[in-house]
């Protein structure tokens, strides 16, 4: 193969690539926010920024050992998250504290404002999504292959 042929297959296969991961990711997205009326929308998109400020505060004032608990990869993340809420603040206590009050509120506001309809079809997106997608970790931590019934459980026979 010649230079430009080579160079023309790379770079629609990573065209190819690029577009189809953008795609992917926001079809679904997109799709739930049709089913959403203007209100909802805006309810969201306002919460989502003030997460974001939220988490912005939360960042600055972590330590440096709790950025180095945060970075470590070879723990889970069930011990990261225990490592880190021991090494916390009482003021860092109170950002988690409250805004994990003002999501229950915000989620508790949505909802009121969803019709029958509307929680149908999140429901069977959400169902949809955890039932397809892999989940990542194990909640006991990283994942390990001693597992000799391939996941399957055995009922035991009393001979």
């Amino acid at each position: 193969m010649n230079f430009k042929t080579i160079t023309y297959s790379i770079s629609f296969i990573s065209l190819m690539f690029f577009n189809a991961q953008t795609f992917a990711q926001k079809s679904s997205y997109d799709l739930i926010t049709k089913e959403l009326t203007k209100e909802q929308r805006d309810l969201l998109q306002k919460e989502r920024g003030l997460m974001k400020v939220n988490r912005d505060v939360f960042k600055a004032t972590l330590t440096k050992e709790q950025v180095s608990i945060l970075r470590d990869r070879t723990i889970s993340k069930n011990e990261i998250k225990n490592r880190l809420t021991a090494t916390f603040s009482r003021n860092q206590k109170n950002l988690v504290r409250s805004q994990q009050v003002r999501l229950r509120k915000t989620r508790e506001n949505f909802r009121k404002t969803l019709t029958g309809e509307q929680r149908k079809m999140l429901k069977q997106r959400i169902d949809k999504i955890r039932k397809n997608k892999d989940r990542g970790e194990l909640k006991e931590g990283p994942r390990n292959n001693n597992n000799a019934n391939d996941g399957k459980k055995r009922r035991k026979r009393g001979n």
